[in-house]
């Protein structure tokens, strides 16, 4: 027979919340409508997300997700505050702060300091 051993837990129990991420310029957009031409979705994702600061650049992804680049992480915040649960497209867009920096703002930093 096998004992049934209870695990122990270094430290206070923690509620299981959502990790907040690093506030950056890229925002992670998902529950896109992925039933949409992905031109047109991009074109509409830059209309709505322009109004809140310039654009560097917007990535589609599969399955309705998306990655917009800002100019700034101010103008970023700002839009995710300002757009979450939008509906577009008969969908909800949830916004996030990207888990990495998008690969054009590594290379802009990169750039910046080998000068």
């Amino acid at each position: 027979m096998v004992a049934k051993t209870k695990r122990v837990l270094d430290g206070p129990l923690r509620p299981n919340k959502r990790v907040k991420l690093e506030v950056q310029q890229t925002l992670y957009i998902k529950n896109l409508n992925d039933k949409i031409n992905r031109s047109m979705l991009k074109h509409n994702l830059f209309l709505i997300f322009s109004t809140y600061g310039e654009i560097l650049e917007i990535n589609m992804k599969m399955k309705g997700q998306a990655h917009v680049v800002f100019e700034s992480r101010e103008t970023a915040s700002l839009a995710l505050k300002a757009l979450q649960d939008t509906n577009v497209f008969g969908k909800h867009m949830h916004i996030d702060f990207a888990r990495q920096k998008s690969v054009r703002i590594v290379a802009a930093e990169k750039a910046l300091t080998e000068e």
